[in-house]
């Protein structure tokens, strides 16, 4: 059975994963008392930095909300049995497995897991490491994410995606920033690709994503690149790329490219303008073609998707 001891011995926690959570929620809390004053916080040597209660209930609740889902995650993804195990690459994947929340709840899933990480060190005196905000590992990465969301709204499409995908510096980033352009996936959407998604006909081969809401939706996608993403599926067990270094090096190629950086979700915004050209070429309404870019996008108010098409 899973064992987690205090450096001092005093504090031993057995069982599952999920009651090593239950059980620093009560560290955290007080034994659900709440309400502990500051000046005691103080009194007992913390600083605000390293303080490791939860005063109200509903931050608590916040928090505690976001512990357990942690615990779950790590425990079916990686088979990790004790919270202290935690390494920064397991929260990067469970952050990026959340997909598209708004910058203030990636926000608030990064303070509750500094709070965690505050529990276990200043209450059982053991260290761990769940990230650095100097290279926006762990938990700093939902501060990263936030940050490239906030910037959205002054976004848009790449000049020349595909000079950017061009001169992007490796394979797998440049198989990131196509499934992108060419299936408007959203970047949670890439790393969740498994060996599942992939379907195909005679005549079509299509990756199936599960966007914001869990709505599921299947994209058509060339053909080649499919088969490199399936390679690469096969291979690793996922698309293997890290969102951090995926970032740069968009940044990195926008500059070299000569266009302005627009973030990841720069490329759906070319995905979407292009597929809506392309069916009003063919023949299609507004109403129609935007409803069916809409759809392809996984949006589910055809009027967010106006704002990618710059109407």
């Amino acid at each position: 059975m899973p064992k987690i001891v205090s450096a001092d011995g005093s504090v031993r926690i057995s069982g599952s994963i999920i009651h090593q959570v239950k059980e620093l929620l009560n560290l955290a809390t007080n034994n659900g008392k709440f309400g502990i004053k500051v000046s005691d916080i103080y009194a007992e040597g913390y600083t605000k930095q390293s303080n490791p209660y939860c005063r109200s209930f509903k931050t608590a609740k916040e928090y505690a909300g976001v512990w357990y889902q942690l615990a779950t995650y790590v425990r079916e993804e990686f088979g990790i049995n004790r919270i202290t195990d935690v390494a920064p690459h397991h929260i990067e994947s469970f952050i990026e497995h959340k997909g598209d929340l708004s910058p203030k709840s990636l926000k608030n899933i990064s303070a509750a897991i500094g709070k965690l990480e505050n529990v276990i060190e200043q209450k059982l005196g053991i260290e761990v490491d769940f990230g650095s905000r100097e290279d926006f590992s762990g938990r700093w990465l939902a501060n990263k994410i936030a940050s490239e969301l906030s910037h959205q709204s002054n976004r848009g499409a790449y000049e020349n995606p595909q000079a950017l995908i061009e001169n992007l510096s490796s394979p797998v980033h440049q198989l990131v920033a196509e499934l992108q352009y060419h299936g408007g996936f959203r970047i949670h959407e890439v790393a969740a690709i498994r060996e599942k998604s992939f379907s195909c006909g005679q005549e079509f081969t299509a990756i199936t994503v599960r966007g914001k809401g869990g709505y599921e939706r299947t994209v058509e996608v060339p053909k080649e690149l499919w088969e490199q993403a399936k390679s690469q599926v096969e291979q690793f067990g996922r698309i293997a790329f890290d969102y951090k270094e995926y970032l740069k090096d968009l940044n990195r190629a926008a500059w070299e490219s000569g266009q302005a950086y627009q973030g990841s979700h720069g490329l759906r915004y070319n995905f979407a303008q292009e597929r809506y050209d392309e069916l009003i070429e063919k023949g299609l309404g507004h109403n129609e073609a935007l409803k069916e870019v809409s759809e392809l996008l996984g949006h589910h108010r055809p009027e967010i998707t106006l704002h990618y098409l710059g109407k």
